[in-house]
């Protein structure tokens, strides 16, 4: 079986919900240089970061998935645990006592599934975290996932995947904005595929000052997420792909929702399976996690995922 290694945060999420809009409260209350009280309908915590979260999404799948990351000592309260009844593979997690916690992550949600995200590092940083080179079972890795963290962090493992021969999917996330010229284009020219939501691709163009056609050059494809509007594909000679997006009536919470879509969209890659049908399959993952109230609680079984490609895309599911 094939092994996809997710080296990415893993993290404790506070989850907040605002009764109400954004923009509503805004017109009502102006904001001043960002200073702003909401009053929270809900606060939880759940278990989340984008490297983990697509790990569990991969799990759900059937897909033999190895994190890669560094935790801080709240790890052991009820991570751990949580990863090892799912029968999640953790040996490449590492515990680093000098952090009391790991990354955390701040979001607050209005109820039209817009976010305001403030995030902490935490342990994520730590020079604990192992180097795929030196992971044991690296041979059946066949794709890498550089979930969003900073740009050292992923420019050490994009150079050391490189090195081993293994497909790199780069996700930069957020942090993009962040990110060296010089790093950017470092890491566009080790991975393969390139995955942003709509936000983060005009920031890497901004950034970098390449047209999209520059981006594209190379052989590796370019997957852009547009939330509620779906997915755009974009590949070097070939016209630009738009695949919508799976509608739900049972809105919960769209933290993850992203993290989601590429635990789908990898698992059509490894079957072989078309661009299109990767991003269906993504955008049927998403909507799992848009239906559940947290990003690691969501449950796929096999014949009902297979129904519900049928009824959002009247296509027979992929075999």
């Amino acid at each position: 079986m094939s092994t996809v290694m997710v080296c990415g945060s893993i993290a404790l999420d506070l989850i907040g919900r605002y009764a109400g809009s954004f923009d509503a409260y805004q017109s009502k209350y102006p904001v001043n240089a960002l200073n702003i009280s909401l009053q929270l309908a809900q606060l939880t915590t759940s278990f989340g970061g984008c490297g983990l979260n697509i790990a569990y999404g991969l799990h759900q799948l059937g897909v033999k998935v190895l994190p890669v990351s560094a935790a801080g000592r709240n790890f052991e309260d009820h991570y751990r645990q949580h990863l090892l009844t799912l029968g999640m593979d953790i040996s490449n997690i590492s515990i680093d006592p000098d952090y009391a916690q790991c990354a955390t992550a701040v979001l607050i949600t209005d109820d039209h599934g817009n976010q305001i995200t403030a995030f902490h590092a935490g342990a994520a940083v730590s020079p604990r975290r192992p180097l795929p080179s030196a992971i044991s079972g690296i041979e059946a890795v066949t794709l890498a996932v550089l979930a969003p963290e900073d740009a050292p962090i992923m420019l050490r493992q994009a150079r050391d995947l490189a090195a081993l021969g293994i497909p790199i999917m780069f996700d930069p996330g957020q942090g993009l904005a962040e990110f060296d010229r010089a790093d950017v284009l470092e890491l566009l020219n080790l991975c393969h595929y390139l995955i942003v939501n709509s936000h983060e691709w005009e920031v890497l163009q901004h950034n970098t000052g390449m047209s999209v056609e520059a981006i594209l050059t190379g052989d590796h494809q370019v997957i852009v997420t547009q939330g509620a509007n779906g997915v755009d594909i974009y590949s070097a000679n070939q016209p630009p792909l738009r695949v919508p997006a799976v509608t739900s009536t049972c809105v919960v919470d769209p933290t993850g929702c992203g993290d989601a879509f590429r635990a789908g969209y990898i698992y059509g890659l490894l079957g072989g399976w078309s661009a299109q049908t990767c991003a269906q399959l993504g955008c049927l993952t998403a909507v799992y996690n848009l239906e559940s109230e947290q990003t690691q609680r969501y449950q796929i079984v096999p014949a009902e995922f297979a129904q519900r490609y049928t009824q959002a895309y009247g296509l027979a599911f992929p075999n």
